[in-house]
């Protein structure tokens, strides 16, 4: 196991991960291998999406969801949805969405969806795998206004435990897990845990986030076992 790179995969909430994550390999070359593309990567996914995609991984369905095409759903004409996958908006699929109704369209988006989902439906893996979350991307709560509800994406002390528990169960007891936050929209009592990261980003229209935001987090996973 201690051969293979630390294997670092987003479980949502946005962007702003992916983004940190190019931006660590681009000042950190060689650092490649441990940051692999998923389904959380460009899509809004909140912590109830977060669960419902690590069930379906769990019980062998997530393959079979994303290949249903009758279960897609197209809001406000380009925001497209799973009825499966609650929680889960393909945000980046805009285009997809407004011609969803052509059969190439549909047939485009499950070959994409289910190779990004590869990590999630195979699951096995040599080294060990870190699982980051956050909430913290700035312009996120504006975004997601009237589509799905904030609260959803504030960490509570059951989401925390649900989702550890479901990361654990998939990846191995190996697994490890970072939060990230903003202050107010995590709970009080996990202040202070040590996979619990309160930063200080306020909220705009941004959505990257500074650089280097992200450096002596990842530079401590990718550098450092798990303890």
């Amino acid at each position: 196991m201690d051969g293979a790179p630390t294997r670092v995969l987003t479980i949502g909430c946005s962007c702003i991960n992916r983004f940190q994550f190019d931006f660590f390999q681009a000042r950190n070359p060689g650092s490649e291998a441990h940051f692999v593309r998923s389904l959380f990567d460009w899509n809004i996914v909140s912590l109830v999406g977060t669960a419902s995609i690590l069930r379906r991984a769990l019980d062998g369905s997530l393959g079979s969801v994303l290949q249903d095409t009758t279960g897609y759903v197209v809001e406000w004409d380009v925001l497209l949805f799973h009825q499966d996958l609650p929680g889960v908006c393909f945000f980046h699929e805009q285009d997809i969405a407004r011609t969803f109704d052509d059969p190439a369209q549909k047939n485009s988006l499950v070959s994409k969806l289910t190779h990004q989902a590869a990590p999630f439906l195979s699951p096995g893996y040599a080294g060990r795998t870190h699982l980051i979350w956050s909430n913290i991307q700035p312009n996120l709560a504006d975004t997601v206004n009237n589509v799905t509800p904030w609260d959803h994406f504030q960490l509570t002390r059951e989401r925390h435990a649900s989702i550890k528990a479901l990361g654990t169960a998939l990846f191995g007891d190996d697994t490890g897990y970072s939060f990230l936050s903003i202050a107010g929209d995590v709970a009080p009592d996990l202040i202070g845990a040590s996979d619990v990261h309160v930063i200080d980003l306020s909220r705009g229209p941004e959505y990257e986030g500074p650089p280097d935001l992200y450096d002596s987090l990842l530079a401590g996973i990718v550098e450092r076992p798990h303890t």
